[in-house]
């Protein structure tokens, strides 16, 4: 969903709070709503496009774009809010030539679908919005797969439709990160990423509302649906679509698995390590310390996202098991080499992610599982080591 940090003036606040409070009575077919759903980019906040809604006044000539992607990046602590979920976005509103001209310097593409909605219609979602525009309405929590700037434009028009919005697209069945990884693969560690952090509610069959949550699947639920209206007619939703910009950006998708790649090589590396650790009966307590800081400090990502934060899916990820701040409590053990019953603690926990894994049925990316492998792999060969040490030592007792 597209971001946008505000550069809206005080002086078209200023002007659109006032056609709110006025709300002039606009002739018939003079005013046409639509909506505009803009394509991916390459990069984060543009991975997954972005929807808006375009009220074109032909009367006043007011032509402008309702964007509820908003948000004030200079805020105090926004880091810290957008990580913990507290992110509260904002309607925001713009003259469609500054819209246009935005997203032409991205060379981004922009669909726009003009609703087929009557003159009434047409005035209940322009006042919806204006009324929605002023200071004391324009924030909400915003929430990337519940309640974002695709799902409150959606609710927007069927507020303002006098009957009811049938969608008649055939059901998908998707979850929601099957839908991600259609749209990350521009970028494998992005994918990476959200499979790090984002659990097995992802995995959990969404219904075709829920989809809605990405722009271009609204899009194509909105082409093919339509209006009951209260008197028994139905008419199709969409009564044209335009391309008023089209895509010049050309987005390819990776052609290497860089965190696959990445984490097998290590796990080859800690294998060839382990096979002479255990030839030589003592491992590199150092290679174990810098590993338990890695692992500690994902942890600490995980488990505040788990523990603390309000992003969806972020509190059923099961590799908190896995990756949590634990480790660094063991780094003392680790250099004074005590970890037999370490060794084997740390394996039960795996025996428990292992069940917890099959039980909830969560996706476990496999560059993630090369990853939990080297971890598994550098305690059997601590328990390997310390068995061979028990062996030697109790040879030498004997003789």
């Amino acid at each position: 969903m597209r971001r946008f940090i505000i550069t809206l003036f005080n002086s078209l606040f200023f002007t659109l709070s006032l056609l709110a409070q006025q709300r002039p009575t606009i002739a018939s077919d003079s005013i046409e709503v639509s909506l505009l759903t803009c394509t991916p980019g390459p990069v984060a906040y543009s991975m997954y496009g972005h929807s808006a809604l375009r009220v074109h006044n032909y009367t006043t000539d007011l032509d402008l774009v309702f964007n509820y992607g908003v948000f004030d990046y200079n805020e105090s602590n926004f880091v810290y809010k957008f990580v913990k979920g507290e992110t509260d976005y904002i309607l925001g509103a713009e003259y469609a030539q500054g819209f246009f001209e935005r997203y032409s310097e991205e060379k981004a593409g922009i669909e726009e679908q003009v609703l087929n909605l009557t003159s009434e219609e047409c005035n209940t979602l322009n006042a919806l919005l204006m009324e929605n525009l002023q200071p004391a309405n324009c924030t909400y929590r915003y929430n990337w797969l519940y309640d974002n700037c695709t799902t409150r434009a959606r609710d927007m028009i069927e507020k303002a439709v006098l009957g009811e919005v049938r969608y008649l697209a055939a059901d998908r069945q998707m979850t929601a990160r099957s839908i991600l990884h259609q749209f990350n693969k521009v970028d494998c560690w992005m994918e990476f990423g959200e499979n790090f952090i984002l659990g097995y509610e992802l995995d959990r069959q969404l219904t075709k509302r829920q989809q809605m949550f990405i722009p271009s699947y609204f899009a194509a639920d909105v082409d093919s649906a339509t209006i009951v209206r209260n008197d028994g007619r139905v008419v199709p939703l969409v009564r044209e679509t335009r391309h008023p910009l089209q895509q010049t950006l050309v987005v390819n998708p990776s052609k290497v698995d860089w965190p696959l790649m990445t984490f097998l090589c290590l796990f080859v590396i800690m294998a060839i390590v382990g096979f002479f650790e255990i030839r030589r009966i003592k491992t590199f307590k150092w290679l174990d310390v810098i590993l338990s800081v890695m692992v500690g400090l994902s942890g600490l990502l995980v488990s505040f996202l788990y523990f603390f934060s309000e992003h969806a899916g972020v509190n059923t990820n099961i590799l908190v098991f896995l990756f949590n701040p634990l480790p660094f409590a063991f780094i003392p053990f680790l250099i004074r080499r005590q970890t037999q019953i370490l060794s084997y603690a740390i394996l039960a926990v795996f025996v428990v992610f292992i069940i917890a894994l099959i039980a909830v049925r969560q996706y476990l990316d496999p560059a993630i599982l090369l990853l939990a492998l080297t971890l598994l792999l550098r305690v059997v060969v601590n328990i390997s080591v310390n068995h061979k040490k028990s062996l030697s030592l109790q040879s030498q007792k004997q003789q």
